[in-house]
């Protein structure tokens, strides 16, 4: 017969390996700060014509019941590196414009400088302004995505996969590494109406639709060890439109991508890459653990005072793609279209294109 231990000598065992295992772990408090609102900085400054958008907010306090607070009546200033100092415009809803006339110079470096009303100065590091993305190459490829529907019968999401191409960017190297940008990225699609209005022939209207479908592409920023990136994914029949807010409608084929690329020093984009990483974090063992962003804010006239967020200085450039949607082959025709500029959101014109219509 087989015999076990008497289980009244593995009790003393196991407590002493309980207390000797509790007492390896530290006990981790943060400080949140929960009590105290923190300055928030969203700025903006490019090679592109002003005015440029620096936006000034407080955090929430805990138990407030309520989101960011504008910073109002406070002195915005941004100086290059030679000197030259240009004051913003509040326009009192947070939002601090820079002239019309002023635009980033590319190998300049500026700094912000905001003073608050109640008299506390917060400074960013210099930000230097980078040259240009240059695309080396454009192309598209054959594929399938997915995205999240809420059922009609249910609330419960469910995932659906669609076909349609994925459009990649390479770029040219930057110094001894892949080049340093973030990217937005704009679907325009055309469409006619022809309604009958008792006359004969009924008129016919040119339509489109434009939209911004960066987040659908999950991933917004440059990757650090690979000069080619996806920058869309264009579905392939029009019902699949729906999961990029546009109405659903017979879309004409082409499309065309509009892509906006900011070029990113090493700390901003450092700080784009950090964001990436939060944001597709799905809480498995490995993911990195949550922390606040590394900003380039801080505050001098003291130092313990928080503040949080990113003044940014870019280059950016603008690349717009006609798409003609060939299933029969892997690839797609794509060439480039230099209708890019101030292109309204929507519209329709009556027996009239529009002067970035394609085709007849």
């Amino acid at each position: 017969m087989r015999s076990f231990p008497n289980i009244r000598y593995l009790i003393p065992v196991f407590l002493l390996t309980l207390i000797l295992g509790s007492g390896c772990q530290d006990i981790y408090e943060p400080d949140l700060r929960v009590d105290q609102g923190l300055l928030v900085v969203e700025g903006l400054i490019t090679t592109g014509s002003g005015p440029h958008t620096i936006r000034l907010s407080y955090t929430g306090v805990y138990g407030e019941g309520r989101h960011r607070r504008p910073v109002r009546n406070a002195t915005v200033t941004i100086t290059d590196s030679g000197g030259a100092e240009t004051q913003l415009w509040d326009i009192g809803t947070g939002e601090y414009l820079t002239p019309g006339s002023f635009s980033a110079r590319v190998g300049e470096s500026y700094v912000l400088h905001i003073v608050t009303a109640d008299g506390e100065e917060f400074r960013s590091s210099p930000q230097e302004v980078p040259p240009q993305v240059r695309l080396s190459n454009v192309d598209a490829i054959t594929g399938s995505d997915f995205q999240y529907f809420r059922s009609g019968v249910s609330d419960r999401l469910y995932q659906r996969e669609f076909a349609g191409k994925h459009l990649y960017i390479e770029t040219d190297s930057q110094g001894k590494g892949p080049a340093r940008f973030r990217f937005r990225t704009n679907l325009l699609l055309q469409y006619t109406l022809s309604a009958d209005k008792g006359s004969a022939p009924p008129p016919i209207e040119y339509c489109w639709q434009y939209r911004e479908i960066t987040n659908l592409v999950r991933r917004d920023v440059s990757r650090p060890e690979s000069n080619r990136i996806r920058t869309a994914f264009i579905p392939r029949h029009a019902e699949y439109m729906q999961f990029y807010n546009f109405p659903p409608r017979r879309y004409a084929s082409p499309r065309v991508v509009i892509m906006d690329l900011y070029s990113l020093n090493e700390e901003s984009h450092y700080f784009y890459q950090k964001k990436h990483e939060q944001l597709s974090d799905e809480g498995h063992i490995f993911d990195p653990i949550a922390a606040q962003l590394p900003g380039n804010i801080e505050c001098i006239s003291n130092p313990e005072i928080q503040a949080i967020g990113l003044f940014e200085a870019s280059s950016v450039s603008r690349h717009g793609f006609r798409i003609i949607m060939s299933y029969s082959e892997d690839s797609a025709e794509i060439t480039t279209w230099e209708e890019t500029e101030d292109i309204p959101t929507q519209g329709c014109l009556e027996e009239e294109r529009p002067p970035f219509w394609i085709g007849g």
